[in-house]
Parts: C-alpha cells; sequence; structure tokens
C-alpha cells in the first residue's frame, strides 16, 4: 500500500501541475494576478472571469472525468476479459453512445444535455451486454475477441458518421465527435455526467474484489467460490456506463482506457484491485495532458485530444500485440 499511495500522490501532482498548465495558458493572454483574484476572491475583470471560469476550469475538469472514466473502463475490460487489449475505444464499448451523441449533433433527438448523456450510457451499456455474451463464450481467444470489438466499434462509427453525413453537420463538428475533444465544453455538460460516472464506479466496487480470481480461469475461480459470470458481467456493464459517460462529455477519445491500466501495472503490479485505483488518477492525467498538447501545441489552431493519446497509444497496441497475444 505505501507503493500505491506513493504512486497516487505522483499522479496527484502531475494533475495539478496540469491543472495550473490548463488556467494559465491559452490564446488569450491573462496576467497571473487576474487568474488568482478570479479563482479565489470572484473580483476579476469580466473577460478574465468568463475564460477562466465559464471555458478554461470546465475543460479541465471535462478531460479530468473522461480520462478517469475511460481509465476505469480499460481496467475492468483487461480484468474481465483477461485481455490486455481490452479498451473501451478498441472493443466499441462507446459506440452506442456515438450513435446518440451523432444523432444529437444532427439535431434528430433533442431532448436536452442530460437525457442525451442517459441514452448514451444505455445505448454503451446494450453494447457492453453484447461484448459480455462474446467474452463468456468458451475457446474464444483475447485476439479473436479484441477482433469482435474492433469490428463493433467500426461498424457504430459508421453508422455515426452516416448520420452526420445524412444531416450535413459541418465537418469541424463531426471532428469533435468522432475524434475526441474537450474543446467549447462548458458546466453544462460536466454536470450531467458526473452523476453517471459516480454510479459506474459503485457498480465496479462490488466486481473489483474478485477481479483477481478471473485471472485464474472460469473453472479455477468457481471452485474458489467465485461466480466468474457475475463478476464479468458486473464489470463489463460498468465498463460500458463509464465509456458512454465519457464519449457523452468527449466524443471518441482514443487508446485513454488502455494506456492507463497499462501504466499502473508497470508502476504498481499485476493486482488488479491496485490497477483498477491507480489507473484512475493516470487516466485523468493522459486525457489532461493530451488537451493541453492538442489545445498549446499549434496555437491559435489546435486539434483533437482524441488524435493525441492515439498517437501515443497505437504504438502500445503494437507492443501488446505482439509481446502478449
Amino acid at each position: 500500500m505505501p507503493r500505491l499511495a506513493s504512486a497516487i500522490t505522483a499522479v496527484a501532482i502531475l494533475i495539478i501541475v496540469g491543472c495550473a498548465i490548463g488556467v494559465m495558458f491559452g490564446v488569450a493572454q491573462i496576467e497571473p494576478q487576474q487568474i488568482l483574484r478570479t479563482l479565489f476572491t470572484g473580483n476579476a475583470d469580466t473577460t478574465a472571469d468568463i475564460i477562466v471560469r465559464q471555458l478554461r476550469l470546465p475543460r479541465i475538469a471535462a478531460a479530468l472525468l473522461a480520462g478517469a472514466a475511460l481509465a476505469t473502463s480499460g481496467a475492468l475490460l483487461q480484468s474481465a476479459t483477461r485481455n490486455p487489449l481490452g479498451d473501451p475505444h478498441i472493443f466499441g464499448l462507446g459506440g452506442g453512445a456515438v450513435i446518440i451523441q451523432a444523432l444529437a449533433v444532427a439535431g434528430i433527438i433533442m431532448i436536452g444535455t442530460w437525457g442525451i448523456t442517459l441514452l448514451s450510457v444505455i445505448a454503451s451499456t446494450i453494447i457492453a451486454v453484447l461484448i459480455y455474451i462474446f467474452a463468456s463464450t468458451e475457446n474464444l481467444t483475447p485476439a479473436k475477441l479484441a477482433l469482435i470489438g474492433v469490428a463493433l466499434g467500426a461498424l457504430t462509427l459508421a453508422i455515426a458518421a452516416g448520420i452526420l453525413a445524412y444531416a450535413q453537420v459541418f465537418t469541424q463538428q463531426s471532428l469533435v465527435l468522432l475524434s475526441g475533444s474537450v474543446a467549447n465544453r462548458g458546466w453544462s455538460d460536466v454536470i450531467p455526467v458526473i452523476p453517471c460516472f459516480i454510479f459506474g464506479i459503485i457498480l465496479a466496487i462490488p466486481a473489483a474484489g474478485r477481479l483477481n480470481i478471473l485471472s485464474l480461469g472460469d473453472r479455477l475461480a468457481a471452485q474458489l467460490g467465485a461466480n466468474p459470470s457475475n463478476t464479468r458481467l458486473l464489470a463489463i456493464i460498468s465498463a460500458g456506463v463509464l465509456a458512454g459517460s465519457a464519449v457523452a462529455l468527449t466524443g471518441v477519445v482514443g487508446l485513454t482506457g488502455l494506456l492507463a491500466p497499462h501504466a499502473a501495472r508497470m508502476i504498481i503490479g499485476n493486482d488488479a484491485r491496485k490497477i483498477l485505483i491507480l489507473s484512475i488518477p493516470i487516466g485523468a492525467a493522459i486525457l489532461l495532458y493530451a488537451d493541453q498538447i492538442a489545445r498549446l501545441a499549434f496555437m491559435p489552431s489546435e486539434i483533437p485530444a482524441g488524435l493525441v493519446t492515439t498517437v501515443v497509444g497505437a504504438p502500445l497496441i503494437i507492443w501488446v500485440a505482439r509481446k502478449v497475444l
């Protein structure tokens, strides 16, 4: 536990630094004393208040929340399916949410942010149940399961792209949804996701203590008194809820759910419970810094944060596929 506490402390420091960068730097130049007054006294001028409180802070919160959700989803998938390529993006877990978001962007469904978020979570949960059914099939190798997930993800993305094209949605809006971005996110986007994130974490808690037993195989796990099917179902549904929450907030951010658990595993070992705990702040830090790179590297223009995580995560997929599968 001291090692886990030290790791969490180190990642927390990185997150604090990333938050400071997110607040202080941007296209609009604001003096540090103005930022401090805005944060702690609320007496700054209107421009600084709008930029810091209504633009930069909710963007930071969105990156932290979505990154934590994706990382937790990936950690649950990797443990529940015994697949090192477990990632909500690779497994297509957020695909249902992408379709709902595309329908919302196209103006086909108009039920408000809370309703869209809830529908996104439900749609991703449906995909999660499909993944559970496939994962429970005997003699299904991790590579085959990953291919099934990729196929589901590709299908849902194609449907979402077709919806956007049919509705003649502007290219920039489509890029933000399909590539993943936290740009222009406000508190009205962040707040509806928080209850869904909390619900997903609550669902994961009962499964977390039994994930280590799943690594022994279903037969041995059952002999030890565990119920592998129920544990796997609970873990995968939780992963679906979390993935849907993240997609509702940021669109499709690739491979954060793959990067964070593997980073946690390198730091803390193979204990599934510790990996799950450490993945949460690591995932938050990954997406936070990815967004800072996307936002600041090409000022005044910016690229989607999902492109940054994909560029970093793609080599990891190749390494894992060669070493493990």
